[in-house]
C-alpha cells in the first residue's frame, strides 16, 4: 500500500509557495520528513489529511485518489496534527467514543473496547473520566495519539508527535 505523490503544488493566498511540484513514493513502513520551518512539511501532511486543497497534483493511497475520494481516504487514515484542541468540558473517554464514532464504529460494545484499549495503550486509563481540560501538555499529546489509532489506520500521518510528549 504505497503512498504515492505526483507533481503536487500549493500556494497560499499571501504567495508562499508551500509545495513546488512535490514527487515522492512512500513504501509501507515508517517515513519521517526532515526540513527547515517553512519547508511545507505541514502543508503536505494536511493535503495528505484531506484538510486542505492542492492546487496541482494527484496523490493516491492504495487505490484511492487522496485529492478527490476524501471520505475513503480518511476511513484509512489516522492523522495527530502538531497542534490539535479539546473539548475543555469532555471526558477522555467520552471524546474518544466521538471519534469512534465518526470512524464509523457504530455498535456501542465495540466502541467501549476500542477506547478502553487505546486508553490502556497510551496510558491513560486511570484519567478516562477526567476532564481533558484538565489534562497536561504531555496528556494532551497521548490522547491524540489514541485518536490517531482509532479504527486500526493503514496509514497514519503525524505531525511534530514527540512535541511535548512525556517520557
Amino acid at each position: 500500500m504505497p503512498l504515492s505523490i505526483q507533481n503536487l503544488s500549493k500556494r497560499y493566498a499571501n504567495g508562499v509557495q508551500a509545495l513546488d511540484n512535490v514527487n515522492l513514493t512512500i513504501a509501507p513502513g515508517m517515513f519521517g520528513l526532515l526540513g527547515p520551518n517553512g519547508a511545507g512539511k505541514s502543508t503536505l501532511m494536511r493535503t495528505l489529511a484531506t484538510l486542505q486543497e492542492a492546487d496541482s497534483g494527484a496523490a493516491s493511497l492504495d487505490g484511492l485518489d487522496v485529492l478527490r475520494d476524501k471520505d475513503g481516504v480518511r476511513r484509512l487514515l489516522g492523522y495527530l496534527p502538531q497542534e490539535f484542541g479539546v473539548y475543555p468540558k469532555v471526558t477522555a473517554a467520552e471524546m474518544l467514543d466521538h471519534f469512534a464514532r465518526l470512524k464509523g464504529i457504530s455498535n456501542s460494545k465495540a466502541r467501549k473496547q476500542t477506547v478502553d484499549a487505546l486508553l490502556e495503550r497510551v496510558n491513560l486509563a486511570k484519567v478516562r473520566k477526567q476532564k481533558l481540560g484538565g489534562f497536561s501538555g504531555g496528556m494532551r499529546q497521548r490522547f491524540g495519539i489514541a485518536q490517531a489509532l482509532i479504527g486500526n489506520p493503514r496509514l497514519i500521518i503525524v505531525d511534530e508527535p514527540t512535541a511535548g510528549l512525556d517520557p
